[in-house]
């Protein structure tokens, strides 16, 4: 377990973290800023993954399958990974534990094979130009990646998507239209309240006490947004634990590793709720 980036990087995400890039462009007031130096900390995992790579409409995907086949319509999870990518073993992990559930995770790299911590310790690394280019490629491909994977599992089955930091916009995107039946995000970045004026679908909301991009007052405000507008919904603070606990957890911390664990279970449970 070491540390996922250095003090370099952290460095430079810091000198960005007060640039909203993607609500730059929106009226609509901003809830959790563009990505910033939190989102590069954190603790690399080690474990045995038991997905593959697949290419889905040109875009390499992280594909884990459930272990037995289940009656019924297929459970399909859409994975929008952070900043580190679906090919993370992090993000790898998670996505196998997933599918030990029950469901088929397809987690898209819109980084195209190019994840910050392709970066680290890169001297002059342009990390606007970087988060500018990432989210117009994962703008230009989500749509066409989605079709295909609908298209791939059929009519009947039944779509979910989960995002992290990075992710998690696109998350509260596809839960306003009926791509899916259900979303849910952890730590999410680059959100603003039209994201959750938007939502049509149910949305859990898995948030941490002490994470500075979406802060008391933001996870408020996106409540009150979600109550005002009668959306079903459900959010989880986590006490002690800051923006990437639910991907980058210190496992050495007990409190971070118990709250990395409910996280993905209630996300789980959440999942099931809607995929009967």
């Amino acid at each position: 377990m070491v540390r996922s980036l250095n003090w370099g990087l952290l460095a430079l995400l810091a000198l960005s973290h007060s640039i909203p890039v993607l609500a730059a462009s929106s009226s609509s007031p901003i809830l959790a800023p563009e990505v910033g130096p939190d989102c590069a900390q954190g603790f690399k995992h080690d474990g045995k993954i038991t997905g593959t790579n697949v290419t889905i409409a040109g875009v390499p995907t992280y594909y884990s399958k459930p272990a037995k086949s289940t009656a019924g319509p297929k459970k399909v999870i859409l994975f929008f990974a952070d900043i580190y990518s679906p090919f993370y073993i992090n993000n790898q992990l998670l996505q196998d534990y997933f599918a030990s559930e029950g469901f088929h995770v397809l987690g898209i790299d819109y980084f195209f094979g190019d994840p910050i911590q392709a970066h680290d310790g890169e001297p002059g690394f342009n990390q606007t130009a970087w988060i500018n280019k990432s989210r117009a490629q994962a703008d230009e491909s989500l749509p066409k990646w989605t079709e295909a994977v609908k298209k791939q599992y059929g009519a009947d089955a039944k779509f979910t998507a989960v995002g992290y930091c990075f992710g998690g916009p696109y998350v509260l995107e596809i839960s306003a239209t009926d791509n899916v039946v259900a979303g849910a995000f952890a730590h999410p970045s680059g959100v603003t309240e039209d994201h959750f004026n938007k939502l049509t679908k149910p949305l859990l909301l898995s948030t941490a006490e002490l994470d500075a991009a979406f802060p008391a007052a933001s996870r408020n405000r996106a409540l009150e947004i979600l109550a005002t507008n009668k959306a079903k919904y459900h959010a989880q603070l986590f006490s002690g634990v800051g923006h990437g606990f639910a991907t980058r957890a210190d496992l050495s911390d007990e409190n971070a590793v118990w709250a990395k664990d409910q996280s993905a279970k209630t996300v789980v449970e959440w999942f099931k709720r809607f995929t009967k």
